[in-house]
């Protein structure tokens, strides 16, 4: 079926020369790590047991993806403790999983950081949820954490240089926002574009209909559309735009597989400031890094034609919000899209809340019911995979796992 699908992904992207083999979406090996800002293509044409293959995430089957199920007798060895969940997971069946595991669950549906160190000592695990932070000082509570798990791609809300000191392993879920993320990215698009905000609110007070003769609203068909970060989803918005709307597609991301690039027909740019003024959208999807972090601020947004529109569904430190307010208010941006934030949530006085050119939803791109239920079955799979003493799918720091700190459990 992978190689079926590969086939008619190819087909529909036209004939490429070099895609005689399967490119697989991978984590990289400790020897191949590097700053990225998306997930990369690796060399190998075969997919390792157990990891799906770049046609299953491209084919949106991430539904036929399951990890090697956890060998029941290990499940019972291993499962005297606790795990604590830093606010609900996004799915009850994760919770059932875990519990039918035979491990003790501990949920904490609050920010503060003082009731998960109450709990965390002798546990096992921990899943947080964005936004809420595991700082260093709360690792020191989990004197027994074998694992902390993310709640779905992003790390930055963990403190994995102090993980890894400590021995622990943390994990995030790969692949699992490639649909819900670029459908709610073309979704934000559109509604930026047509004004959609606005008109809601004007047939309900009734305002729209006197004042729509002066409207301005736009199409996406056939626009230049810049996106920042060519990974899962990046690459799954260009494909979508595209072919769906005939979008000529720019892309920046110095560490992208050009195969994936040629694939879904998008023009590669090496200099960010080459791309920007040619970009009538601008959508940053990128990982958050070093490289990537306040990427886009005054200067850049200047860059961008006047009348552009700026969509924000990755991570929210990419972006300066104070000088995206500045630039709609000055009409230098006709609107912006944001799912993503920094701080998060904005604070309550912030201007961009009060932007009428501000289109806004509660960084929920990613939380689909069928995203959900796959993030939690991830969640709990690889958090029962550690605690049997297996690497996950998805390790971030590897080296925590097989350095002399490690917690990983002992003959289980």
């Amino acid at each position: 079926m992978a190689t079926r699908a590969w086939a008619q992904l190819k087909s529909a992207c036209g004939h490429l020369p070099g895609l005689s083999g399967s490119p697989l979406y991978s984590r990289r090996q400790p020897s191949q790590r590097r700053s990225r800002w998306s997930a990369k293509v690796h060399n190998s044409i075969n997919s390792p047991a157990g990891e799906p293959t770049p046609s299953q995430l491209w084919h949106g089957r991430r539904s036929e993806y399951h990890p090697e199920p956890v060998d029941q007798k290990e499940i019972t060895r291993m499962a005297e403790g606790k795990v604590v969940l830093w606010r609900p997971m996004y799915y009850p069946q994760g919770h059932q999983m875990l519990a039918e595991a035979g491990l003790d669950i501990v949920i904490v549906d609050s920010a503060n950081a003082d009731e998960i160190k109450q709990v965390l000592y002798g546990a096992r695990a921990l899943w947080v949820r964005t936004p809420e932070r595991v700082t260093a000082e709360i690792l020191n509570s989990g004197n027994q954490l074998v694992v902390v798990s993310t709640s779905g791609f992003g790390t930055d809300n963990i403190d994995i240089p102090a993980a890894t000191e400590r021995g622990i392993l943390v994990v995030n879920h790969q692949g699992f926002g490639r649909v819900p993320v670029s459908e709610h990215t073309i979704m934000m698009m559109l509604a930026a574009a047509k004004q959609l905000v606005w008109s809601d609110r004007g047939v309900r007070d009734g305002s729209a209909w006197s004042n729509r003769s002066g409207l301005q609203i736009s199409e996406l068909e056939g626009k230049t559309v810049g996106i920042i970060g060519l990974g899962y989803i990046g690459s799954e918005v260009a494909r979508k735009l595209k072919y769906g709307f005939n979008c000529r597609v720019l892309a920046y991301d110095p560490y992208v597989d050009p195969r994936i690039v040629r694939l879904v027909d998008a023009q590669l740019v090496k200099d960010l400031h080459t791309m920007l003024p040619e970009c009538q959208f601008l959508v940053l999807v990128p990982e958050l890094t070093l490289e990537s972090r306040g990427m886009i601020g005054a200067k850049e947004l200047a860059a961008l034609p006047k009348g552009a529109i700026v969509v924000n569904t990755g991570r929210g430190q990419v972006l300066d919000f104070d000088a995206l307010n500045d630039a709609l208010e000055s009409d230098h941006l006709f609107a912006a899209a944001i799912d993503a934030y920094f701080p998060e949530p904005l604070p309550a006085d912030h201007p961009l809340l009060r932007n009428p050119k501000a289109t806004l939803s509660p960084h929920i791109a990613g939380t689909t019911v069928e995203a959900s239920l796959q993030l939690a079955r991830s969640a709990a799979n690889q958090i029962l995979t550690a605690l049997s003493g297996t690497l996950p799918a998805f390790p971030i720091n590897e080296v925590a796992w097989e350095g002399p700190k490690s917690r990983r459990p002992k003959g289980v």
